[in-house]
């Protein structure tokens, strides 16, 4: 691995947790290796130092879901200060979707690049015959050679050499990693053909997913073979099948509907791969009863971009009100205690009127001598935004980094709860999330109306059943006993006894909420006395937003013990600590636009 041109601190002084040293030292030890982990159980950052171990020579490639192959990789590798050359195949160092051509060129370049670690996503590995392709006519090419006018996969786009007589693709990436693995679960994917072709050329194969049966043990034949080659779980499905399965079929149907187990199937799959993989069914592995995992959701420059411009004009904004605010206190002070001429003559003109008459005079004396009272902005006025506007500024840069904006008109009661949608990056990481949750339920906080109805539409459309909470006892009574896959909560629906902790152990903080004692208490839904498994909390936090200053604030990155359900409202630090992190992101914003003021 090559140093980048940039520096970083060591991952030197990076101290893995126990059962992520477990996992490390598994992987190191087995060139062909599994880690089938939870979401949130550190699979990429122990990888990253599985790699830092061994320093495997020439490319590495990683395969992932779109999302993670744009964001997570690069993420931890920038956070903890990997040395390791990047160089994405689905985007460009602007985060825009790389052309075709532009994609293609890369494919190239692999061949002359020095030394780099590769992100690709499982749709461009391989890509399928074009039936209007001009130069095959949908026929794919001849032989083992695919058609390079409609076949435009990575695997598809790799050079083809005779050696010792077979036609033999030239594979560039030593080590592969393959994250979400369940993703090449069925032995007929064109994916699973692909990286089958290439498999005798990589000397490291690291897999990593939480759901590596998805629909049933029968999704792990093609996963393993991967590992393995055949070794293990036998040289075809079939052979799979005919050992640890049972055909269940439909009648009148020709084909089985599924492919049931047959008893002990399970016991004895898990030995036959305890060699290949590292999973809480298979080994000893201890997980932490609660991991705290902070989910990065990249916005696209952009809209980072638009997020900042939005920010400067509502601090702009709220300062024009303080500013109007101050010099409004100015002149109401200036008009009841000066003894110039002037407000002495206002004073005695307004003597002489009574109710509506005086209160318009006032008005419009008010109106065309304020201007004569506005000064400098100083750190008094710092002080009046931060103290008077808190809410606003929360709230509305809360909003766009989790996707929406209100747009309500506060003085047309018609376009009350009105709001424009801005992103939907948050949603994407919230799908994946519950997707690769292993099928165990998932409890998903919302904080704001716009957040619920964005995340209902999303997982209806991505076929998900998710409910919201509604507070009866029915819905708890269901919950807990796994009916419920995907469960809305707010906050404020989550207080003190609310027992949700044998449904499900994972949740999902769609937006951190302001309220320490509202985040606290529904961490404490499904962390509490009674749970019997490890509880993952997720926080999607948008980069570059108001959101990485959340978890500070909200007492993050601590181990919580059970005291966690306890009320801690009145929490003086928590409240000045993020009193002070808004101050300073909004003296930034002041001192900016005070020296375009003053150029």
């Amino acid at each position: 691995m090559n140093a980048p041109t940039t520096t970083h601190p060591s991952p030197s002084a990076i101290t893995l947790k126990p059962h992520q040293q477990q996992i490390h030292d598994f992987l190191v030890d087995h060139p062909f290796a599994g880690a089938w982990l939870g979401v949130g159980d550190g699979k990429t950052l122990t990888t990253l130092s599985v790699l830092q171990t061994v320093r495997p020579m020439g490319h590495i490639l990683v395969v992932a879901p779109v999302a993670i192959a744009r964001s997570t990789w690069l993420d931890e590798i920038e956070k903890w200060g990997f040395p390791i050359r990047t160089k994405s195949l689905i985007v460009d160092e602007n985060d825009r979707k790389l052309p075709k051509a532009k994609r293609l060129a890369r494919f190239r370049d692999v061949f002359t690049d020095p030394p780099t670690m590769y992100f690709i996503n499982q749709e461009l590995l391989t890509r399928s015959p074009q039936k209007t392709c001009t130069t095959c006519k949908g026929a794919g090419g001849h032989g083992n050679h695919p058609c390079l006018g409609c076949q435009s996969g990575l695997v598809d786009q790799m050079p083809i050499q005779s050696i010792n007589g077979e036609d033999t693709i030239i594979w560039p990436f030593q080590t592969v990693i393959i994250d979400e693995s369940q993703g090449f679960k069925s032995p007929t994917s064109n994916r699973f053909k692909a990286l089958k072709q290439v498999r005798p050329a990589v000397t490291r194969l690291i897999e990593l997913t939480g759901t590596p049966s998805p629909n049933g043990l029968d999704d792990l034949w093609s996963q393993v073979f991967l590992l393995d080659q055949g070794q293990a779980l036998g040289q075809d499905i079939d052979a799979f099948r005919d050992r640890w399965f049972v055909a269940k079929m439909v009648p009148g149907t020709t084909r089985p509907a599924r492919w049931d187990p047959t008893e002990g199937a399970e016991a004895e799959i898990h030995q036959a791969i305890s060699h290949l993989v590292m999973s809480a069914q298979n080994t000893s592995l201890q997980l932490p009863a609660l991991t705290i995992q902070d989910t990065n959701v990249t916005l696209p420059s952009d809209l980072l971009q638009a997020y900042k411009d939005f920010r400067r004009r509502l601090v702009l904004d709220v300062v024009n009100e303080a500013v109007m605010r101050k010099a409004g206190a100015a002149y109401d002070d200036w008009l009841r205690t000066s003894h110039e001429p002037e407000a002495q003559v206002i004073r005695t003109h307004l003597s002489t009127l009574a109710g509506d008459d005086r209160q318009v005079a006032y008005r419009d004396f008010r109106q065309s001598m304020i201007g004569d009272f506005v000064t400098d902005p100083d750190q008094a006025l710092i002080s009046t935004v931060v103290a008077g506007n808190q809410g606003v500024l929360t709230s509305k840069l809360a909003q766009f980094a989790s996707g929406t904006l209100y747009t309500a008109d506060p003085d047309d009661p018609s376009t009350a709860g009105r709001y424009e949608v801005i992103h939907d990056k948050k949603l994407e990481m919230a799908e994946y999330l519950v997707r690769n949750n292993g099928g165990e339920p998932v409890l998903v906080a919302y904080h704001f109306r716009s957040d619920l109805e964005q995340l209902l539409a999303r997982f209806k459309k991505a076929g998900l059943d998710a409910r919201v909470f509604d507070g009866s006892r029915a819905m708890v009574r269901r919950w807990n006993t796994k009916q419920i896959p995907v469960m809305l909560l707010h906050p404020a629906s989550a207080g003190h006894g609310l027992n949700l902790q044998d449904g499900g152990s994972t949740m999902i903080w769609y937006t951190l909420p302001f309220s320490l004692e509202h985040y606290l208490q529904t961490n404490g839904r499904l962390y509490r006395t009674g749970q019997t498994q490890p509880v993952t909390i997720h926080r999607l936090i948008a980069k570059g937003t108001q959101d990485e200053r959340m978890p500070a604030v909200l007492a993050g990155k601590q181990q919580i013990q059970d005291d966690l359900i306890r009320a801690v409202s009145g929490d003086d630090a928590a409240e000045q600590a993020f009193l002070a992190a808004l101050e300073a992101e909004i003296r930034e914003d002041l001192s900016d636009l005070w020296a375009i003021e003053r150029a």
